[in-house]
């Protein structure tokens, strides 16, 4: 499906025309899913509301609802929010009819999959988000190894965990990191390793935040370059040009996001 067009959805009573899934990050006219949201202050009035992250340059749904009172019903859902990488957007609409507001809000959850909605979902979160924002209905979803056409092995996936430490922890920049934030190397290279199978081949063993355990790091935009240097280098020579590839995107991705929540002022003035 294309990513910036949705259909209508037949059959349903508040159905929204054809329009952007996901709106460009940072537009004054936000439209999602097809509804015309506002980046505005709140009001205390009924609404729907979505809490967004920026992927990619467009704000990806993070989880949406709806309330008597928008304002406070964004509040509430922000509090309950993980750390994540990056600000998170707030986009409201307002409806003063309680059936129109929980139509709109089961269409758009049936059609974006936002990781932290649980009802009323269609399908995983698109991979980009939950990477960002684990995914608490991924179990109610049948795995698909090799979703993104990258084939690879779990074994393949274990050398490249293993070969990436070997060079990293050598490296005089990024090497004192992980020597100081990891105790249990044998055991942060199964994490690591669930986390690349979810990437890769949709399997459901990883379960963490990868942001938030990196929050304490106080990494800087040169230690993301040397990973990134560091992997590229690793996934070339260990896995499948197409697995390769696909890992080398999601890396280059994680560090575009990891460093907008985590150095903020430097991405700013890049």
């Amino acid at each position: 499906m294309n990513l910036t067009e949705s259909a209508p959805s037949p059959g349903r009573p508040h159905h929204h025309a054809r329009g952007p899934l996901y709106p460009a990050a940072g537009d004054p006219a936000p439209t999602l899913g097809g509804f015309a949201f506002s980046r505005a202050a709140p009001p205390h009035a009924p609404g729907v509301f979505a809490l967004t992250l920026a992927v990619d340059g467009r704000d990806f749904p993070v989880v949406i609802g709806e309330g008597e009172d928008v304002a406070a019903a964004l509040d509430a859902a922000a509090a309950d929010l993980p750390p994540l990488p990056g600000a998170v957007g707030r986009l409201w609409l307002e409806r003063a009819h309680a059936r129109q507001r929980a139509h709109i809000v089961r269409d758009l959850v049936h059609a974006l999959n936002p990781p932290r909605n649980t009802e009323d979902r269609s399908a995983r979160a698109p991979a980009a988000i939950a990477a960002l924002a684990p995914d608490l209905a991924v179990d109610a979803f049948p795995a698909v190894a090799g979703a993104d056409g990258a084939t690879v092995s779990e074994e393949a996936l274990d050398r490249l965990v293993r070969a990436f430490y070997a060079t990293a922890r050598k490296d005089r920049l990024i090497g004192p990191v992980f020597s100081g934030a990891i105790a249990d190397w044998e055991r942060h290279t199964e994490i690591v390793q669930d986390f690349w199978s979810r990437t890769l081949l949709d399997t459901t063993r990883y379960r963490g935040f990868p942001f938030t355990v990196h929050l304490p790091l106080k990494l800087k935009p040169e230690h993301f370059d040397r990973w990134l240097e560091i992997f590229r280098a690793t996934a070339a020579e260990v896995l499948p040009p197409e697995a390769a590839r696909a890992a080398i995107l999601k890396v280059e991705h994680m560090s575009v996001c990891f460093q907008a929540g985590l150095t903020p002022v430097a991405i700013r003035g890049q």
